[in-house]
């Protein structure tokens, strides 16, 4: 038996050889091969240079092995064979093995036929084992790893071996029902050109290895934390991004007809149609991840590369955290209780999207069903289901928007109302006359500071009178990246960043190297920074003489309010974030 093989390379944890065992199974097969000599092999008496990389006069890069092979010095078979010796891998006959078709529904053939190689057999139904002309292609291996979600074991087959192997059961997959709608082509009564697309494109979407591969996309997105997941055309294919931490870490890419099918396949989760390409589309989906359920928000936008596609990531199920956890200091923290627990009035919760609103809103409601009341939500989407909240989600195609729900809560006995969000002056009348009549309303408008609120509701048409009635407070937050706690070291001098925010230039500050534990990002895990504005008796003063915004946020620091800024700073001098993070707050 030959000695026990070494992994290709040490760092892909991935590839698994259990020798021994691989070659006792292969054997059961009658398709492995007592591996030659090397002096067995005519006019090659050194097979290291079968991996030398030269210049072939036909301008193109070959290896030695290759030309040969094409000059007739060895052939094919004995070329493999060598290698097989050399990387102490088994040799395999695909001509004389029994290939299981289960492990060839796990590789479509488009990735098969690129990277020349053929899954032939599971291992406890647990591993594959892959056929390979090139054991050394490392990019065939991740590929194949991240298609499959499976560990690989490797054998070595002659090419051409392979390429027949592939014509052979690829081609026997095709059923008797796509032979019928080929042949329809020339018929009199054929389907249109769009309609076989989507046949074509829904049988594609409908193959094993499209969907176990679409079902490891997203469980990996939601595994790795990621807010959103993003599939973007390129030429040669599509790249797959995740946003990680507000921030975009590229993941993988593949090639056109994966895209295709992976495209296709997300269109029928989210209930999209599939042969429609041109136009822009929106879906929800639901994927149950480790026990979760986590609901999924997909967008696809046509762009001269091909079809983009956006997944928002809903864990509706996801452990919410305490009002004392989110990030308030203490002054704003008793502050906050002491809002939320008046009987009626308006409190907004601003910043830019994907700042973090929703679950500051959400902290609250769970403070507040702990006083024994009602509390009804109006969302687009629900983002949390929390218990002993009726939660209603708006439906703007069905004519459910936020204005109509809200007609009818206020007929449903509710103590408290959450809108999701206020965009028009329509649900922003409906939000001011609810907090007249009795109601504490919470809900989140689209401001660059505090103060701003004020204005932007003004703007939308609310009279200065029925804000000074209504508005108790309003928490301005930014999300920013936590600095990685593995990989913390000092960070260089900036001079003109530590002039800009008026900091001494001695200052010391800290930030993520890059490890391990965080990707290689420097940064892990995300947390809020506030400013917390009371409306105190002068800011209503204020509010009545439709001031700007400069005056009312100046109102607003004299009366105690700590700016956002200087919050951030707090947490940068405390090595939490870094001083980029507290410049990016300020210039937003």
């Amino acid at each position: 038996m030959p000695p026990t093989a070494i992994p290709i390379k040490q760092s892909h944890a991935f590839v698994v050889h259990r020798f021994s065992e691989l070659v006792s199974y292969l054997l059961d097969r009658k398709a492995t091969s007592t591996l030659p000599t090397l002096t067995a092999l005519p006019k090659l008496e050194n097979p290291n240079d079968a991996a030398i990389p030269i210049l072939d006069p036909s301008s193109r890069t070959l290896r030695l092995g290759e030309i040969l092979e094409q000059r007739g010095i060895v052939s094919d078979e004995d070329l493999h064979l060598a290698l097989a010796e050399k990387l102490k891998l088994p040799f395999v006959y695909l001509a004389d093995f029994d290939i299981d078709s289960q492990a060839l529904s796990y590789l479509p053939e488009e990735l098969a036929r690129q990277y020349r190689l053929l899954p032939i057999a599971l291992l406890d139904g647990k591993r594959i084992v892959v056929a390979m002309d090139d054991p050394t292609d490392n990019d065939a291996i991740q590929t194949l790893a991240f298609v499959t979600g499976k560990p690989i074991e490797i054998v070595i087959a002659a090419r051409s071996d392979i390429l027949v192997a592939i014509d052979r059961y690829y081609r026997n997959d095709i059923s008797e029902s796509s032979t019928q709608s080929i042949n329809a082509l020339f018929e009199p009564e054929s389907p249109s050109v769009q309609e076989l697309e989507r046949q074509l494109a829904e049988r594609l979407s409908q193959q094993k290895p499209i969907v176990r591969f679409v079902n490891h996309l997203l469980k990996s997105g939601i595994r790795r934390r990621a807010s959103d997941i993003h599939i973007r055309p390129t030429e040669e294919g599509a790249n797959l991004i995740f946003r990680i931490d507000g921030t975009l870490v590229d993941i993988s890419c593949f090639n056109k007809t994966t895209a295709r099918g992976v495209i296709s396949r997300l269109k029928i989760l989210g209930g999209m149609n599939i042969a429609i390409k041109r136009l822009p589309q929106d879906g929800q989906s639901r994927i149950i991840c480790d026990g979760n359920t986590v609901d999924l928000r997909l967008s696809i936008m046509p762009t001269v590369e091909g079809e983009s596609v956006a997944i928002r990531i809903l864990n509706k199920q996801a452990n919410l955290k305490n009002l004392d956890d989110i990030g308030f200091r203490p002054h704003e923290l008793n502050l906050c209780r002491e809002l939320i627990q008046r009987s009626s009035g308006m409190i907004l919760v601003t910043g830019p999207t994907g700042g973090g609103k929703s679950t500051t809103l959400y902290c609250m409601l769970q403070e507040i069903i702990q006083q024994n009341v009602s509390v009804i939500t109006v969302e687009d989407p629900v983002e949390y289901r929390v218990p002993g909240i009726e939660q209603v989600q708006v439906n703007t195609a069905a004519g459910l928007t936020f204005a109509r729900v809200l007609r009818n809560v206020l007929r449903h006995d509710p103590d408290v109302v959450m809108i999701g969000e206020i965009r028009d002056r329509e649900t922003a009348q409906i939000a001011v006359e609810s907090a007249l009549t009795g109601h504490l309303v919470l809900s989140t408008l689209h401001t660059n500071s505090a103060a701003a609120t004020v204005t932007r509701l003004l703007e939308m048409g609310i009279e200065p009178y029925l804000i000074n009635a209504t508005l108790l407070g309003v928490v301005n937050q930014r999300l920013v990246r936590l600095n990685c706690p593995d990989c913390l070291v000092e960070e260089p001098p900036q001079e003109a960043l530590h002039r800009s925010l008026g900091l001494s230039a001695a200052e010391t500050f800290y930030h993520g190297g890059g490890c391990s534990h965080c990707n290689d990002l420097g940064f892990h895990g995300r947390m809020a920074v506030y400013e917390f504005l009371q409306v105190t008796p002068p800011l209503r003063q204020c509010i009545l003489q439709a001031v700007d915004t400069d005056k009312l946020w100046a109102q607003a620091i004299q009366d105690g309010m700590r700016p956002l800024t200087q919050n951030a700073l707090d947490a940068a001098r405390q090595r939490l974030i870094p001083l980029s993070e507290v410049y990016r707050v300020r210039m937003e």
